[in-house]
């Protein structure tokens, strides 16, 4: 009985291991092929698709950063998405010190009205945004894109860092007051430092969002030289489409930095997250 329990359980591990390996291949798969084929040229690309180039054509992606325009579309991304996550940052932290540590009669319903943010799509109110950009002139304003993508991820923002901050110990609260430090040394002093971890989770979650955001810039940024990565990339895939080996190398640009973000911090990512979940 001893040795068919042992059998079934290796046998399980070995299926689990498989699977396992397979999803790898799965998600890799792509990633390397773009890779590769951003080093070669169209003939190549179909001849031979997973093998190494036979010639690296950096100039794919010299094409892709100068005359596709891809490196004045990263710098704008760069702007928008460290611009949003800077506020973000000094925004979300003040309101999740207050709900988390001050008791007054509207607490409870400011919570429950950030929380409400969460729950309400982004698709559902782009035709009152849209009329309120156009109404105010905002269109082709990098501020107004800012302030779009803050505005979307505030509620995310606050509701983890509002549970991370209530899992604080008071008594720290407590000996800086007696040490004679007011609110706003409290702030800055004691909870920011304890709340890193969270915080880290929040803008690396707000940065990819306002990265990869595709819509807002689709829909209020007419200007070529005010355009994201994103869409960027979405114009070179219309203009240059049958240019694969540029095409491909404008991908990698488009997705090294998120990769290399996430692939530093995911542990932050998700001890943050943990420590969240169970401090909330």
């Amino acid at each position: 009985m001893k040795k068919t329990k042992k059998s079934n359980s290796s046998m399980k591990k070995v299926g689990v291991y498989i699977f396992l390996i397979m999803m790898v291949l799965v998600f890799i798969g792509p990633m390397v092929f773009t890779l590769l084929s951003s080093l070669k040229g169209n003939v190549e690309i179909f001849d031979n698709p997973f093998g190494l180039p036979k010639e690296f054509l950096i100039s794919n992606y010299i094409t892709a950063w100068k005359e596709a325009n891809m490196g004045t579309y990263f710098l704008n991304s760069i702007l928008i998405s460290g611009a949003t996550v800077g506020i973000l940052v000094f925004v979300s932290t003040m309101a999740a010190y207050v709900l988390a540590r001050f008791k007054f009669r509207l607490n409870k319903f400011l919570g429950i009205f950030f929380l409400l943010g969460m729950m309400i799509p982004m698709h559902t109110i782009l035709v009152p945004v849209a009329y309120i950009i156009g109404a105010f002139n905002l269109k082709n304003n990098i501020f107004a894109l800012i302030l779009l993508y803050v505005a979307f991820s505030l509620p995310f923002s606050i509701f983890v860092l509002t549970s991370f901050m209530k899992g604080i110990n008071a008594s720290l609260e407590e000996a800086a007051i007696i040490d004679g430090a007011g609110y706003f040394q409290i702030y800055s002093k004691v909870m920011l430092p304890l709340t890193v971890p969270a915080i880290s989770t929040v803008s690396i979650f707000n940065f990819l969002g306002a990265w990869n955001n595709v819509l807002f810039p689709l829909l209020f940024i007419n200007d070529n030289k005010l355009k994201p990565i994103s869409l960027g990339l979405l114009n070179f895939n219309g203009e240059r489409g049958s240019e694969y080996g540029p095409l491909m190398a404008a991908i990698i640009i488009t997705v090294c930095v998120p990769f290399i973000i996430y692939l530093l911090f995911q542990e932050k990512v998700e001890s943050g997250l943990a420590a969240g979940a169970i401090k909330g």
